[in-house]
């Protein structure tokens, strides 16, 4: 079983159920602080009318090899942690998801005026943006695996754990040039800045965890801080 094509999806922001609450917590917005609700729901109704969250992904055959995953004639040197949570599987959804240009554009032009915390906000909330969007499109991904019988891993990324950045180039060549208008620079870093990328495990006997951020070694993640502010 494989794709043949990508799958391609677009979103609006109404669809992602976003809580401004939500923004302001990951932000670190205390009680202290001016609510920032007004603001945030403006924004998100200008970029409902404007921005381009878009994704998609294509379901290759793939297995873990030592601490490698091969898919097709691909090997994707994830490490040793990366490639446990994938072992047994036996197809792969490689995917893309992006909120596109726009919030980070919007952004920009706040920092430029002086509205630093504005911009930061922003910010926050381009994250939640492509966050909430590839939740949307992997519960799709779930779903029509599960159709087949098989059951996903969690999605793991370049730049995840072990997992050098560099393993993108291999990524984004199971996909069109420009898929989803994001593009790779010469250093690996997707453009919009506020894309997502990775792979998906399948299988009849692959496990999904909750929350694995003990094992990931970004110290900024904006849901990692949520999650250890709630325990």
């Amino acid at each position: 079983m494989k794709s043949v094509k990508p799958e391609h999806f677009r979103f609006n922001i109404s669809d992602l159920d976003i809580a401004t609450s939500d923004i302001e917590k990951m932000a670190r917005i205390g009680d202290e602080m001016p609510s920032y609700d007004d603001f945030l729901l403006y924004e998100l109704d200008l970029l409902n009318n404007n921005t381009k969250i878009e994704g998609g992904y294509i379901i290759q055959p793939g297995q873990i090899i030592s601490d490698e995953i091969h898919i097709n004639n691909h090997i994707f040197k994830a490490g040793k942690e990366v490639t446990h949570f994938l072992r047994k599987m036996n197809h792969a959804a490689i995917f893309i998801c992006t909120a596109g240009k726009e919030v980070s554009e919007r952004a920009r032009q706040l920092n430029n005026e002086g509205h630093l915390l504005e911009a930061y906000l922003l910010d926050v909330l381009g994250s939640v943006i492509v966050e909430q969007a590839m939740d949307k499109m992997q519960n799709i991904i779930k779903n029509r695996l599960y159709e087949k019988g098989l059951k996903i891993t969690n999605r793991y990324s370049p730049g995840y754990c072990e997992w050098n950045v560099i393993d993108q180039q291999l990524l984004f060549s199971f996909f069109p040039n420009d898929f989803c208008n994001v593009t790779l620079t010469e250093s690996c870093l997707m453009q919009p800045a506020k894309t997502v990328s990775g792979i998906i495990g399948a299988g009849q006997e692959v496990t999904f965890h909750k929350h694995v951020c003990h094992l990931c070694n970004s110290i900024n993640c904006i849901y990692r801080n949520t999650l250890e502010r709630k325990n």
